[in-house]
């Protein structure tokens, strides 16, 4: 294994980590009174929305859904419109995160070329 295919692993690992490791310091940050909703605390969320975007960016293969989660991210926590992010909310977009990192892994990580892709190789 080289590097660059260890730090895609450990990119990968970390997204969900850093998604739902967001949830319990929201949480914790509410019970000591720091903030006042743990539900609009989602930075872990925010970040790891950040890091599937950097991780499909950098795969051979790019996938337009992980590489627009920020935006989502940003319209879902940050510009909430009609309904305040709550705890519920994080653990969901956690969870679409995990799901997401786990279908750029077996489906976007494949070069060009390769068996079981579609994408012909160009000499």
């Amino acid at each position: 294994m080289d590097v660059a295919e260890r730090r895609e692993r450990l990119l990968a690992v970390s997204i969900p980590v850093i998604a739902f490791g967001g949830i319990p310091i929201a949480i914790a940050l509410a019970r000591a009174g720091w903030i006042d909703d743990p539900g609009t605390f989602a930075w872990g969320c925010v970040i790891g929305s950040a890091l599937i975007a950097y991780l499909a960016y950098i795969k051979p293969k790019k996938d337009i859904v992980s590489l627009l989660v920020p935006v989502f991210a940003l319209l879902i926590f940050i510009v909430p419109l009609e309904m305040k992010p709550t705890v519920l909310t994080q653990v969901l977009f956690a969870a679409t995160l995990t799901a997401l990192v786990v279908r750029l892994q077996l489906r976007f990580s494949k070069k060009k070329g390769d068996a079981g892709t579609a994408v012909p190789e160009i000499d």
